[in-house]
């Protein structure tokens, strides 16, 4: 104790102005969106790149599994869709629509943070502005949906993780194209739940769920999950319907960042048809 005493006499000023510092720097951040912006931008570079050396290490032990997994990957995709077309310059797939326009372009990006702990999961790729990266790009793997991007900075992107209660995408029952959106409440990483479907739509257990094309995030058609059961509560007009996820978010190691290159073009016509 009487050590203790000592110390703080001695180096007590020096303590003290720390902290004054620290609360000081603080309330610069929190109050100045200029301040704010740098700090977060410069917080997310420092995370990324510690992120990375870490991913970098661990990785290389299962790096044989992850080559397997890229190998399998490749070729599902290219007897799935023809038109996928490799292009080694910018490290990206591109897609052609039905008049053979360019409209999407996939973006490879590692994976080196994740979590699926909390109630709202981010995830971390090592890819950013630099490799044509933006904030509001969809996410996805050859199984499914996995996020939207929040933030980005040159070389590191953060996603909003499906696993994430503020998740929302717009997705329908693949056979019935009755459509509503996806959302995940916490608990099973496995499942998800999907809002809005009318009780008077023809669904039923094992019937595919897809993206609805309705967003300028995410194409038609991107298999989601299948429905695992379905409930109407007693007063709704809406199901209650949990899906079983066909992505296992958990073991993610390398996605698909989707750049939609009509997006703007896309929102300016919805902006018209609203008003």
């Amino acid at each position: 104790m009487q050590n203790l005493v000592y110390f703080l006499l001695r180096y007590g000023h020096i303590l003290l102005f720390i902290g004054l510092e620290l609360t000081a720097l603080s309330m610069v951040v929190r109050y100045n969106d200029t301040q704010q912006n740098t700090f977060h931008t410069a917080s997310n570079d420092m995370t990324g790149w510690i992120n990375e050396k870490f991913s970098s290490i661990t990785g290389y032990f299962g790096l044989a599994r992850v080559s397997r997994e890229l190998a399998h990957e490749n070729a599902e995709l290219r007897k799935q869709l023809p038109n996928f077309q490799l292009s080694t310059s910018t490290l990206s797939r591109e897609v052609d629509d039905s008049l053979n326009e360019q409209k999407y372009q996939l973006i490879e990006a590692k994976v080196i943070s994740n979590s699926i702990a909390s109630l709202d999961n981010f995830i971390t790729l090592n890819k950013g502005t630099n490799d044509g990266i933006a904030k509001g790009m969809g996410v996805m793997t050859e199984n499914g949906i996995v996020g939207i991007v929040t933030s980005v900075t040159s070389r590191y992107a953060q996603v909003i993780s499906l696993l994430n209660r503020s998740f929302r995408a717009s997705v329908k029952v693949k056979d019935s194209n009755f459509f509503g959106y996806l959302e995940w409440t916490g608990g099973n990483p496995l499942v998800a739940r999907m809002r809005d479907v009318p009780k008077h739509a023809t669904i039923a257990e094992g019937d595919i769920v897809a993206s609805s094309g309705y967003s300028a995030l995410f194409p038609e058609d991107i298999i989601v999950g299948r429905i695992r059961q379905l409930d109407i509560t007693d007063g709704s007009n809406f199901y209650d319907i949990d899906i079983d996820l066909t992505e296992d978010l958990s073991s993610l190691h390398y996605v698909y960042v989707i750049r939609n290159l009509h997006k703007a073009e896309e929102l300016h016509a919805k902006v018209e048809q609203e008003e």
